[in-house]
């Protein structure tokens, strides 16, 4: 006779066993930086897009900036291999964009890239990012 014993997690039972590892806090400051880049980059295409006299270009621009600040959210929550390689590209991107502004703007372009450079080499990021857990 073969007698078995069954833990379980303490607190929520079987229910534990399914959940993926929480995103660490750095990663999810870094998705809603870029989600609320994404945002405000939408709000300016429509803002170009209905105000006169206006360049077509500034309106592309914004909506590429917007697809590629939603496209770096994403990856990064989608635990992709290479949303962090997007977002050092798009962070780097607006911060020397910003460099010819000299301005309080210069100053969030460049703590934009140090935020992500700082955050996505943090150990527990990139243990998160790399390890792709199967459910049990």
């Amino acid at each position: 006779m073969v007698v078995r014993m069954v833990v379980r997690a303490p607190g929520g039972g079987d229910g534990d066993v399914f959940r993926h590892p929480a995103m660490p806090t750095p990663l999810r400051l870094t998705v809603l930086a870029f989600t609320l880049l994404s945002l405000i980059f939408t709000l300016a295409v429509a803002h170009r897009l209905l105000t006169k006299g206006g360049s077509f270009g500034a309106p592309v621009f914004f909506s590429i900036m917007a697809v590629a600040s939603a496209m770096v959210a994403l990856g990064l929550v989608g635990r992709r291999p290479w949303a962090p390689y997007c977002a050092y590209a798009l962070a780097g991107l607006l911060a020397a964009a910003s460099l010819g502004l000299f301005g309080a703007i210069t100053c969030v372009g460049l703590a934009l890239l140090a935020w992500v450079l700082w955050a996505l080499n943090t150990r527990a990021c990139r243990d998160w990012l790399r390890e792709r857990r199967r459910l049990r």
